[in-house]
């Protein structure tokens, strides 16, 4: 459910709600879903749980939370720590880099000194 909450001002007829095909309204109703209108004037459809939530919303507590909670910056809440490119390709592909550079480090001690094979 969503964190932002609307007082609900009346519970509305089923047959009357406008916007909805007859398909969609006995769809929520079997769901058990009832329609509300809540205070911006639009239809929710709402669980009796729901509705005994959404009764709260806006209410003292929330004023108080809001007075004594600090004010934080849109732009440091939303902002989040990206890795570089480089640091994620290595954590991904470490181990083929390591066995690519023990390949070639092999490779290259058996060109520079070839009497250890022979």
């Amino acid at each position: 459910m969503s964190k932002k909450r609307s007082k609900i001002v009346k519970e509305l007829d089923p047959q009357k709600v406008e916007g909805y095909s007859k398909a969609r309204i006995e769809h929520y109703l079997f769901l058990g879903y009832l329609p509300y209108l809540n205070e911006e004037g639009k239809t929710k459809w709402l669980t009796p749980a729901q509705k005994s939530l959404r009764g709260t919303a806006g209410g003292l507590g929330h004023l108080l939370k809001r007075l004594l909670k600090p004010k934080e910056s849109k732009y440091y809440r939303h902002k989040r720590r990206r890795r570089s490119h480089l640091r994620s390709f290595l954590r991904e592909h470490w181990l083929s880099i390591l066995i690519f550079f023990l390949v070639a480090a092999t490779i290259l001690v058996l060109l520079r000194y070839p009497n250890l094979i022979f």
